[in-house]
């Protein structure tokens, strides 16, 4: 029987769509230009085909297809890279479990937009005309403005709740909900499971202030609560408490139980109805059946266990020690004090509460002045309370940096000085990398001025790194020298103050601006410093010295070349990569370096992003002045762009001044097949007049 001509073109329609499907989804690869503020997403197939090259951000949708912005404006793509819907003023992809986006009319619909839903297709779901149009993580739900009134909606679009509410907030599983004064809690779908009531409604948070979808309904004072889960369901056995919190990674509660009135018999025989019960504290698990329970003082989580208190004496005072999951000591309570030890900066500093390891505790002796020890998570002693205080940990070097009497020094956990304490304070600029401190010492025997002595110390010998008596050091490294991969030892300024001069110093020590001005400061992109003599600034100075100078420029010069250069769009015209006409191939290049009119075999380069303009022109020879720095603002213009001099005014002003210092680049009327520019004032400043831009890709065969 023949096929008629509908069943066949459904046939191949089901064939063709069956075939896409099994074809490798499309990635997104992303080129990112580390010196500017710069990125580009695009789309490869599974051979390493450019679907669609990289000019914005792409953000993969739970359909298979993707999110673009680009151009100032928002675009739907498909599976296959092909654009199906778009431009939109704003579009949001809240959780790629729900076919659904945010769209904004207007821009934002939080900032002022009208928001929408749309989904992965760009059908429209809910027309975009309510205000504060938001998701709600962990319920699935869309909550929107209408009239100062809010509603809930689901990822379909449908209507779940009319705006009538006063508010709505967000927490796992349900949402949280007031109207005139009153509080409920509603499911995911829209239904009441805690009724509006005057009872306060509150998400109960883990110990990382996290929701965990349990919370708190409490009476009118707020002191006596309940607990339900997002489905209204009571949790904890029907417990009251006053307060609670769910440690999720240990499967624990720390409860704090309600206060019971408790009647107490007065002087003259009546009953005064309200004094609470001494306050009591449960260790409870999951179900919160009780494993424990403490009287004295607060029950609270630090690392992997909990610091619980028992009393000392009859006086009311508490003693500290630490129990484990299920209630046992694991160090016993006998310490004044015990808190987690923090990490010394730029050591893992964050450290989440549920990684600390290490405690450290104190003891009150008997002259009333508490000495600080450290102790290990199993209780074990590690360093005893016998110092004044213990600021931070050096883990990798097992080193604490502790105060014994009024100085500071390093200890290791033999208890053995690292570093004797002779010095009074951190200094204030002593936020170095690893493994550098810096320290001072304060001369102060009541004779005269105070005098502070500087000292950078290297944790791996516990010694000064380099010899002098220096009254001020600041260490001076530029975040822009860390993305082109100069090392901090190498490159790092230090300046110093010795006497009453200024003067700059390499990590060795070695002196690189010599001991000569009454002030050095204001460290700029190219390691220079500027002095000032007699309250006169004077010129600049180079805080690298000639050989670190050259090899900033040389690596600068390669990362331009190496890194991948903004492809033009709408919305940035100009951006990429421009060379001088006459330096396009490694000949011009070398031949310019063997006449001397280059000074290093690096052809001049600019690199334009969206609003700014990376200048590498340190090599031409015959230059003039004003150098150029690093990073400059440029003026996009109808037929080009102007970059702005050194001596502009802030770009918002020097664009908009006709006299202010830039230098002028108009597009050619006899380019070719070449984009290029012609630079009107180039030649005055010793600068080439013609200039072409090149391929957004790196060019290896350029030098």
């Amino acid at each position: 029987m023949p096929i008629r001509p509908m069943l066949l073109a459904v046939a191949l329609a089901s064939a063709a769509f069956a075939a896409s499907a099994q074809e490798p989804p499309l990635q997104i690869y992303t080129v990112k230009n580390e010196l500017v503020n710069w990125r580009g997403d695009g789309l490869r197939d599974a051979k390493g085909g450019t679907v669609l090259a990289p000019a914005g951000l792409l953000t993969a949708l739970g359909n298979g297809g993707f999110l673009a912005r680009r151009d100032g404006a928002y675009w739907l793509y498909d599976a296959r890279g092909a654009r199906i819907a778009g431009p939109y003023d704003d579009l949001e992809a809240v959780d790629p479990a729900l076919d659904a986006l945010i769209v904004g009319v207007g821009g934002s619909p939080v900032l002022g937009g009208d928001g929408g839903l749309i989904d992965g297709r760009g059908r429209e779901l809910m027309a975009p005309v309510y205000k504060g149009f938001r998701y709600l993580p962990g319920t699935g739900l869309f909550s929107f403005e209408q009239a100062r009134r809010w509603g809930l909606a689901d990822a379909r679009g449908q209507v779940l709740v009319k705006p009538t509410l006063d508010g709505v907030a967000d927490a796992p599983g349900a949402v949280l909900v007031g109207d005139a004064g009153q509080q409920g809690l509603m499911d995911r779908a829209g239904r009441y499971v805690v009724p509006l009531s005057e009872r306060p409604v509150s998400s109960i948070n883990d110990g990382a202030s996290k929701a965990t979808g349990y919370f708190a309904v409490c009476d009118s004072e707020g002191s006596v609560c309940h607990g339900v889960d997002g489905a209204g369901r009571p949790i904890l056995g029907g417990r009251s408490f006053s307060s609670a919190m769910f440690h999720a990674d240990l499967a624990r509660w720390v409860i704090a139980e309600a206060p019971e009135a408790a009647p107490a018999v007065q002087d003259d025989g009546t009953v005064a109805i309200g004094i609470p019960a001494s306050q009591r504290w449960i260790l409870a698990d999951e179900r919160g059946r009780t494993l424990a329970s403490f009287d004295c003082d607060y029950l609270y989580r630090i690392g992997g266990l909990f610091r619980a208190a028992r009393a000392k004496d009859e006086g009311g005072d508490c003693v500290w020690g630490l129990v484990d999951r299920d209630g046992k000591w694991r160090v016993p309570a006998r310490y004044d004090s015990i808190e987690a030890i923090g990490n010394a900066w730029g050591v893992n500093a964050d450290i989440p509460a549920a990684k600390a390891d290490e405690y450290a505790v104190g003891i009150d002796g008997e002259d009333r002045e508490r000495r600080f020890g450290v102790l290990a998570a199993d209780g074990s002693e590690i360093l005893p309370p016998r110092y004044a205080q213990i600021y931070y940990r050096y883990p990798e070097f097992g080193l604490y940096l502790v105060r014994q009497g009024e100085k500071i020094g390093l200890v290791d956990r033999q208890g053995v000085w690292r570093l004797e304490p002779t010095y009074s304070e951190t200094a204030p600029n002593a936020s170095l990398p690893m493994p550098y401190l810096m320290l001072s010492e304060r001369d102060d025997d009541g004779d005269g001025p105070q005098r502070d002595r500087y000292a950078i110390i290297d944790l791996r010998t516990g010694k000064p790194m380099f010899a002098g008596d220096y009254e001020y050091l600041g260490v001076e490294y530029d975040f822009r020298w860390g993305k082109l991969g100069l090392p901090w030892e190498e490159f790092a300024v230090v300046v110093a103050k010795r006497g009453d001069k200024y003067g700059a110093l390499d990590l060795q020590g070695r002196v690189v601006v010599p001991f000569e001005y009454d002030n050095l400061q204001g460290m700029d992109t190219w390691g220079r410093l500027r002095p000032t003599r007699k309250e006169r600034d004077l010129p600049l100075v180079s805080g690298l010295g000639p050989q670190r100078s050259a090899r900033l420029h040389e690596t600068l010069s390669r990362r331009l070349r190496e890194e991948p250069a903004p492809h033009a769009s709408q919305a940035m015209p100009y951006a990429g990569r421009y060379l001088p006409a006459d330096y396009r191939s490694a000949g011009q290049v070398r031949a310019a370096l063997a006449s001397g009119r280059l000074s290093r075999g690096f052809a001049p380069m600019l690199l334009l992003d969206e609003d700014t303009a990376i200048i590498d022109l340190d090599m031409i020879v015959d230059k003039k002045r004003p150098d150029f720095d690093f990073l400059e603002y440029y003026c996009p213009r109808d037929d080009g762009f102007d970059l702005l001099l050194p001596q502009s005014a802030l770009s918002e002003e020097a664009c908009a001044d006709p006299v202010a210092p830039k230098l002028e680049f108009r597009a050619s009327a006899s380019a070719g097949p070449d984009q290029a520019w012609d630079c009107g004032n180039c030649a005055a400043k010793g600068l080439p007049a013609r200039w072409v831009r090149t391929d957004p890709a790196a060019d290896a065969t350029m030098p």
